[in-house]
């Protein structure tokens, strides 16, 4: 029986965590587009797009 619940637990904790990656990965996209508008250069969109798409996929290779 408690194995059960370490799995749910351990399950849970998992879905936290990709929770928490993507929440942040939206944030940073809405933030470059923020940005990108006041500062009124596409460039600086693109160019936070691209750190959010680079740190989302080393955050995906290096969870176990």
């Amino acid at each position: 029986m408690t194995e059960g619940k370490s799995t749910r637990a351990s399950q849970r904790a998992t879905g936290v965590r990709s929770a928490l990656v993507l929440m942040v990965t939206a944030l940073a996209s809405f933030g470059g587009v923020v940005l990108a508008r006041y500062s009124g250069s596409p460039e600086v969109g693109f160019g936070a797009f691209g750190l959010v798409l680079v740190g989302f996929l080393l955050a995906a290779m290096t969870r176990p």
